[in-house]
């Protein structure tokens, strides 16, 4: 269950236009839309009145939670809400389901004699991509007026391995549509072509453009207009290709856009990542400040632990205030030979994208601190109920186990650790459980408690401190078996169950033999819910991986058994 209240966060929505990214529990985004009012617009979604179609009725009945980010404009929304959905695929957007939305133009100059041609994404290889364009016909025209105003090879033919009698010239040779580099190894005078091309795609046709408007007005001169309608066709393609059709910058190079926001001892940064011209991701990172930190001392202590392991790093860097040796970190942040450097707009549109990210960090401030405290309070009131209930002084560390078979088949224990405000992942242990055949959840939960006190007794570092509480999947009967167990090892510590209903939703708590409802403790039925659901997760996860692993040991031994 998430801790995301949806209603709260329906109040706190801004009018300002934006892109809003609707979350499964699972985490998995499932719908990305824009918005020129986002609070009226998410609102909707969960309005009785508003009518839906089904396909929305589903997608709204699997929403834990939703984020946004403010954009300035409309046209700006529809930019972020095309790339979120290009990067996240959500199943529930109709566009989704083309995957070849902007495409590029793909020049391989990784290789000896380049090919250029239309791909619907780019690789990590060595290749030059243009793009993305937002019309695939205008790629075909500009690949059609490389075909008839060049001369690269159109096969896939690996030349860089091929020796030079392994081909005869094909097709395109004879047509006048290739230098056949697979017999005419002419390095030089090939690349001097693929050079006009990449200058052509690039955008810098104007010596191609002015060669062709004096070819044009020539054949007009001479009355042969047909011709000269053609060279004008050509120009005006060349002018759409070098546009580039860049969905939402005029700036080519890679930039980082940071945005703070600070209140009381917390500071939210907000990362803006441009690549290629296009806003592909945004970073939210909490900093824990001093109130006499300086926005230049939180800048600068924030690029130092961001930027220090960071693989790559982009050609500018957008701040929102002068830092302290500036040049000394312009130095630091250029790696491996590649400039980087830090600037701080002071009026356009690039201290207009800073402002931007700023707001942006201000609105997940409110949203996301906001419920950090309210997530320390309802804790602190939880544990104050456990403590009330079972006597202990001290809640340090919750432990929680469940067991998981298919009809007594591969049975497996799940052992999950809360530790003070949240899951301790490091601390997760899984269990084959060795000395039960059948499905005997009881026998099963004795030995993995038994195991896991053993380890414990001959200080294995992996299971190196007890629990306050013990937390059994279960009812009164898992409960006993567990208190038996501590019996023998002389260990003094509450054992709790946790009881589901008919729906296999979490409904209260087994302690001394008596159940209690969690419906009259809000903050503690949150806890245990959350418990209980990451150690079946945790124990359904184990299981269906040793079962794959099974049916692939079967399916193995059975080709061996044909052969």
């Amino acid at each position: 269950m998430s801790d995301f209240n949806i209603e709260e966060e329906l109040k706190k929505l801004p009018t300002s236009p934006g892109v809003y990214l609707m979350h499964k529990a699972t985490g998995e985004v499932i719908y990305v839309g824009k918005a020129k009012n986002l609070k009226n617009r998410v609102k909707q979604y969960f309005s009785p009145s508003y009518k839906k179609t089904s396909k929305i009725e589903q997608m709204v009945s699997n929403i834990d939670r939703f984020e946004y980010i403010v954009v300035d404009n409309e046209l700006e929304s529809l930019i972020l809400e095309s790339n979120f959905i290009k990067e996240y695929r959500p199943r529930y957007n109709t566009l989704l389901k083309d995957d070849k939305n902007y495409p590029y133009i793909k020049l391989t100059t990784d290789e000896t004699f380049p090919r250029v041609f239309m791909v619907h994404r780019k690789a990590k290889d060595k290749a030059t991509y243009f793009g993305p364009y937002i019309s695939s016909t205008i790629i075909k025209e500009a690949l059609d007026y490389i075909k008839e105003n060049y001369k690269l090879r159109l096969c896939k033919l690996d030349l860089d391995k091929a020796k030079k009698t392994s081909y005869k010239t094909c097709l395109y040779y004879h047509l006048n549509m290739c230098s056949a580099p697979c017999i005419n190894k002419d390095v030089d005078t090939y690349m001097k072509e693929v050079k006009e091309v990449k200058d052509f795609l690039s955008g810098n046709t104007k010596d191609i453009i002015k060669a062709l408007e004096i070819k044009m007005n020539e054949l007009a001169d001479k009355n042969e207009f047909e011709e000269a309608i053609k060279y004008r066709e050509r120009i005006r393609t060349i002018v759409e290709i070098t546009e580039k059709q860049k969905i939402d910058s005029k700036e080519e190079f890679d930039k980082d856009i940071i945005g703070m926001y600070r209140e009381k001892d917390i500071a939210m940064i907000q990362i803006f990542e441009v690549r290629d011209g296009n806003i592909i991701d945004r970073n939210t990172n909490i900093l824990n400040i001093d109130a006499n930190d300086t926005d230049s001392d939180i800048i600068s202590s924030f690029i130092k632990q961001y930027y220090n392991e960071t693989y790559f790093l982009p050609k500018e860097i957008f701040i929102p205030c002068d830092i302290e040796e500036k040049e000394l970190f312009d130095e630091w942040l250029s790696r491996d030979k590649k400039k980087c450097k830090l600037v701080v707009p002071k009026k356009g549109s690039k201290d207009k994208l800073v402002k931007l990210a700023s707001l942006n960090a201000k609105i997940q401030y409110n949203q996301k601190v906001a419920r950090y405290v309210r997530e320390e309070k309802e804790l602190a009131v939880a544990y104050d109920d456990l403590k009330k209930m079972t006597g202990v002084n001290e809640i340090k560390r919750l432990e929680s186990y469940d067991i998981s078979n298919t009809s007594g088949v591969l049975n497996v224990a799940s052992m999950v650790v809360w530790e003070g405000k949240g899951f301790k992942k490091n601390d997760y242990r899984k269990f084959k459980i060795k000395t039960v055949s059948g499905p005997d959840d009881y026998a099963s939960l004795n030995e993995v408690i038994h195991r896991r006190i053993e380890r414990y007794e001959k200080d294995d570092a992996k299971f190196n401190s007890l629990p306050s509480i013990f937390l059994i999947d279960g009812g009164l009967g898992q409960v006993n078996v567990v208190e038996e167990v501590l019996k023998e090892y002389m260990i003094d510590i509450p054992v709790m169950g946790m009881v589901k209903d008919d729906n296999h939703r979490t409904r209260g708590l087994i302690y001394s033999g008596i159940e209690i409802d969690l419906n009259d403790y809000k903050e503690l039925f949150r806890l245990i819910t959350k418990i209980q659901d990451e150690t079946h997760r945790f124990a359904i996860e184990y299981h269906r991986s040793l079962r794959s692993k099974e049916m692939l040991s079967s399916c193995t031994k059975e080709k061996k058994q044909k052969k």
